[in-house]
This record gives C-alpha cells, sequence and structure tokens, in this order.
C-alpha cells in the first residue's frame, strides 16, 4: 500500500514538474472591424531543436469563414532556423503544407462556428526556429439580413413590374 502511495505521489509530482510547453496558448483576437470582421497575426520564436506541438485557442463571436496560413522562412546559411511542419489543423481540419526554404500551410475559406476554436501546429525546428500565423475571420450574415435583402430585391421587381403597366403602349 505505501509503495502504491509513493508511486502516485511521485506520479503527481512529476506531472506538477512538467513544463508547460505544450500548454494551450491563449490568443486575445483584435476587436471586430464595423463589418464583423477580424485579421490576427501570433506565433512563435525560438523554438528549441527537435519536434513540436503548440497548441493556440481563440474565439470568433459569431459563425463565419477562416482563412489561415502559417508561414516559417528559413534563413540561408542558418539550418538553425529552419522550422518544417508535420502537421497543422484548425478544429481538427487539415492545412495544406508546402516545406522548403519557405514553409507554408494554408486553408481557405473554411466555416467555422461561433466560440472557441482550437489551432494546432506540430513540426520540427532546426534550434532557433519560428512561424507566424496569420488568421483572417468573416462574419456569416445574420438571417434578418438576409430576409431584409431578399424583401427589397422583391419590392425593387415589384416596382418595376408596377411601372411596365403605366407606360402607354403605342400602336
Amino acid at each position: 500500500m505505501n509503495k502504491l502511495l509513493l508511486g502516485a505521489a511521485l506520479a503527481a509530482s512529476m506531472l506538477a514538474a512538467a513544463p508547460a510547453a505544450n500548454a494551450a496558448i491563449n490568443v486575445v483576437l483584435p476587436p471586430a472591424a464595423a463589418d464583423g470582421s477580424i485579421t490576427a497575426e501570433f506565433g512563435q520564436s525560438g523554438i528549441a531543436f527537435g519536434a513540436f506541438n503548440h497548441t493556440f485557442n481563440f474565439t470568433f463571436p459569431s459563425a463565419g469563414t477562416a482563412s489561415t496560413g502559417v508561414t516559417s522562412i528559413k534563413v540561408s546559411g542558418k539550418p538553425s532556423t529552419n522550422i518544417d511542419f508535420t502537421s497543422v489543423t484548425l478544429n481538427g481540419k487539415a492545412f495544406a503544407i508546402t516545406n522548403g526554404v519557405f514553409d507554408l500551410a494554408t486553408l481557405d475559406d473554411w466555416a467555422v462556428p461561433a466560440g472557441v476554436q482550437t489551432l494546432v501546429v506540430q513540426g520540427t525546428s532546426g534550434g532557433n526556429g519560428s512561424y507566424t500565423v496569420d488568421l483572417a475571420f468573416a462574419p456569416v450574415p445574420e438571417p434578418a439580413t438576409w430576409a431584409m435583402m431578399i424583401i427589397g430585391f422583391g419590392a425593387a421587381g415589384s416596382m418595376v413590374r408596377a411601372r411596365r403597366k403605366l407606360v402607354p403602349t403605342v400602336a
């Protein structure tokens, strides 16, 4: 029984002392523009040699579409600055990845729900790597906005039709 308690205490202390390197990073996005769109830039630098796994959480105020690019540039003659992406996902949706001198992972016009979003960036670093995340969000118009637009088109069509009836035809 004492060995079990000692083992549990040791495991708990190891978890408590574990580095927070893989802890989620909460990103506070800037306020939305007048049209509801949001653009933001964030990332990581000084990434140690070897594999990395970074998780970013941020919140969208409404449902919409997001386009995201994750980029890294290898400095010529400096292999320590090299980053190779192995996986990049937004809410589980995989990005298209291209690795080389310019590393790029992209996801364009993907539907996202309102609320907390999770971006996971995984890869390897040469020892002093960095990358930047560029994010663009556009909200989906509210149903009331769509209804007003449809009513407006209907009213314009009715006016054109009524005007045709008033114009006399020459025979």
